[in-house]
Parts: structure tokens; C-alpha cells; sequence
């Protein structure tokens, strides 16, 4: 039953997100919500009869402080910000929002205790991800024409909240594919996991980002040096593993619709820097912003200026429209520097909870998963530098309790 209630919020995830389905016009009361809400059920069930309230694990006391952090700098915002006519319901259902993921996060690493629903989970993602990648060239080529996906950016595919976003899930699972691409030991397996990959890489160069394109680059850099470390490939393998990625992902650039690839080729084209046009340009205004952020952050260093600040603060001060296009930079000015601080000691406590697993573990099998999540892990965080934080989050929550929960699992 957990399984299923599992499957059916990855469903309702990439139909609501992606279609525009909606089942009710009713805030809070979409089909993907309804489904949360049966996966705390089965948590309230799994607690009487486990007698257990929940797990602990190194992650919930930091997103409890950053939560905490977030509301205090709600209410300044509210109370005593600099924005005028702040709705306070607004504010509240907007930290429901940023809250869900994490919400997510706890109910899935209490509800997941054993390894069929574990597998099954893992199964689940990687199938979302091939509807993902399926469909993308589809809509770009504009064989197909369904809901959301059909409203490209310039011909970008956005998938998930726009080019950028999806580029960065993409690369979330790009290492978890190859894994099973080099390691599965049966013909047909190996074969699916290469045309999955390549679908991806297709997928990827379809969304037109400059920044999908070098957070792939440190996903890859990510998973073949930590491979070699643990001696799990030699040097001739690492060799042929890029050729074989050269290969595919040249095939996925031919075979990618026309516009994004050329989008793609002027966002990588430094000859606008040579011409002296500037960095703000060619980063299209991330570094202008990145600099009005920080002079924003020193202006309030402690209680930030309160969630979805930053766009209204910069166009009122600087008479400049745009969102932060970094995460980070948003949690600095938004929340202050203990929202930051708080931030990424969650992202920290992740990643050493998944490698202090890495090195103990004697299963192979269980080496590589832990080494395409930190692939992934650091790709996807490495992108969030250029953007902010959007619907990737749900599906990063997800994997990431799966992967936390896996040695408990195994354990039992």
C-alpha cells in the first residue's frame, strides 16, 4: 500500500507540475497534496503499530532551526518590513509551500522500512524520469501538445518549473542512470539504462542552460573521482567512460530540436566578453544581482527581510527586476546569515551521513548508489548558484530520504 500511495505522488507531482492538472481550484486541496496527506496516514498507521513515533537522523534538528529562522523573519516582514500591504495568509500558505518538501522528507524516511519499498521508490524515480525525458523532445519538436509542457521557453524545454530547474533534476539522476549503465550485469538492462541516458542527455541540451551544462560537468567530475578513490574503477575505465558519454551525448546533441541547441551555443559563446559588453550580460544579470543581493544582505545581516523579498526589494531600491537566480544568495538576504548558516549545515549533515555510509558499507552494490547520490547531490547544489530553489526540491526531498534511510534498512 505504501508503495502505491508512492507511486501515485510522483504521478500527481509530473501531472499536476507538468500537464496542469488540478483538481480543485481550492488552495492546498490539489491532487499532489491529497496524496501527502495519505502518506502521513500511513505514517500515523505505521506508528501504532510499530509503537514509534518517528526516526532520528542527523538532518530534522537543523530543518527545525531553519524553519524556525524562516517564520521569525515572516513575521519582521509582516510586522516590520520595508514591503508595504503584506497579507499575512499569503505569507503563511507561502511557507506551507517551501515547507512541503521537507514535510515530505519526514514522512517518507518514517514510512520506508524495508527494502521492497525502498527498490520500489528508486524504481518510481527513475521512472518519472524516463516520462520526463520522453516526453521533453516530444513537446519540442512539437509532435505532442499537452498542458504546461507545451509552453516552452523559446523553444526551451522546462519540464519542472522552467529550463534551468529541469536542467538541474536532470542532473540529479544523470549518475544514478550511468550507474546502472556501467555496473548491471545483464545485456538488456544495460541497454535500457543507455537509452535512458541518452534520452536525458537529449533532455538536458533541450533545456538550453548554460548552468545545467556545467553542473553535469561537476556531477560527472563528482562520480568518477570518488569511483576511482574507492577503487571501484581504474584509469583505462574512467577513459572509456567519458568516450561513452562523448559518444552518447554527441548523438543526443544531433538528435535534440534545433532553437535550444543554438541557444544553448550562444549562452556557452564568450566573444560578447571579448567585445568588452560586459560579465552582466553575459551572465544575464546574476552577477548585477549577486552584487545588489549582498548590499541588501549588509543592510539587515542578522533576520534577512522575510521569504519572497528579494524580487520587491531590488526594484524598489535599484529599480531592477528580477529574482535572485542564486538559492543561496536568497537564503542569505531573505532569512539573514543564520538562514544561510542553517541551510547548508542540513546540506552538510546530508552529505556526511551519506558518505560515513560510503566507506562502511562492505555491499558494492550499495557503494555505487551512495556515490550517484553524492554525484548528484553536488551537481544539483552546484546549480543552484545560478538559480533559485523551485520544484526539483520535492523530487531532491525524496531521493534524499530514500538514500538516508537505506542503511537503517539494511541494518534491520
Amino acid at each position: 500500500m505504501k508503495i502505491i500511495l508512492i507511486y501515485l505522488l510522483l504521478f500527481t507531482f509530473w501531472a499536476e507540475l507538468s500537464l496542469g492538472f488540478s483538481l480543485t481550484h481550492i488552495q492546498g486541496l490539489s491532487l499532489f497534496n491529497l496524496c501527502i496527506y495519505l502518506l502521513l496516514l500511513a505514517w500515523c498507521y505505521t506508528i501504532m503499530t510499530q509503537k514509534r513515533l518517528f526516526e532520528s537522523n542527523s538532518v530534522n534538528k537543523y530543518i527545525i532551526l531553519l524553519s524556525l529562522v524562516m517564520l521569525f523573519s515572516t513575521f519582521i516582514k509582516i510586522f516590520f518590513g520595508e514591503i508595504p500591504n503584506i497579507n499575512m495568509w499569503t505569507e503563511l500558505v507561502s511557507f506551507k509551500k517551501w515547507a512541503t518538501p521537507l514535510i515530505l522528507f519526514f514522512i517518507l524516511f518514517n514510512i520506508i522500512d524495508d527494502e521492497k519499498i525502498f527498490k520500489g521508490t528508486i524504481l518510481g524515480l527513475i521512472i518519472l524520469l524516463t516520462v520526463a525525458t520522453v516526453t521533453t523532445p516530444l513537446i519540442s519538436l512539437g509532435i505532442l501538445k499537452i498542458g504546461h509542457l507545451s509552453k516552452l521557453f523559446e523553444g526551451r524545454a522546462a519540464a519542472f518549473g522552467g529550463p534551468n530547474s529541469f536542467s538541474s533534476y536532470l542532473v540529479m539522476f544523470i549518475p544514478l542512470v550511468l550507474t546502472y549503465l556501467l555496473f548491471q550485469k545483464t545485456f538488456m538492462l544495460r541497454a535500457v539504462s543507455a537509452v535512458l541516458l541518452a534520452l536525458t542527455f537529449a533532455a538536458l541540451v533541450s533545456t538550453g542552460s548554460r548552468g545545467g551544462l556545467l553542473s553535469f560537468l561537476v556531477a560527472m567530475a563528482t562520480y568518477l573521482y570518488i569511483l576511482y578513490r574507492q577503487r571501484m574503477i581504474r584509469l583505462p575505465t574512467i577513459i572509456a567512460v567519458i568516450v561513452t558519454v562523448l559518444i552518447i551525448g554527441s548523438i543526443s546533441f544531433v538528435l535534440a530540436p534545433s532553437k535550444p541547441k543554438s541557444i544553448l551555443l550562444d549562452r556557452l559563446d564568450t566573444s560578447s566578453l571579448e567585445e568588452g559588453e560586459g560579465l552582466d550580460k553575459y551572465t544575464a544579470g546574476r552577477t548585477l544581482l549577486l552584487r545588489k543581493g549582498i548590499q541588501l544582505f549588509f543592510e539587515s545581516p542578522i533576520y534577512g527581510y522575510g521569504q519572497n523579498s528579494f524580487l520587491p526589494l531590488v526594484e524598489k531600491k535599484f529599480g531592477i527586476h528580477g529574482v535572485a537566480h542564486n538559492a543561496y544568495l536568497s537564503y542569505l538576504v531573505e532569512y539573514g546569515i543564520f538562514g544561510l548558516i542553517f541551510f547548508v549545515m542540513i546540506l552538510k549533515k546530508i552529505f556526511q551521513h551519506v558518505w560515513k555510509h560510503l566507506r562502511e558499507t562492505p555491499h558494492v552494490w550499495e557503494k555505487r548508489l551512495y556515490i550517484s547520490y553524492i554525484a548528484g547531490f553536488c551537481g544539483y547544489h552546484f546549480s543552484l548558484l545560478a538559480q533559485n530553489e523551485s520544484q526539483p526540491r520535492y523530487i531532491f526531498w525524496i531521493y534524499t530520504a530514500v538514500i538516508l534511510k537505506y542503511d537503517k534498512i539494511r541494518n534491520d
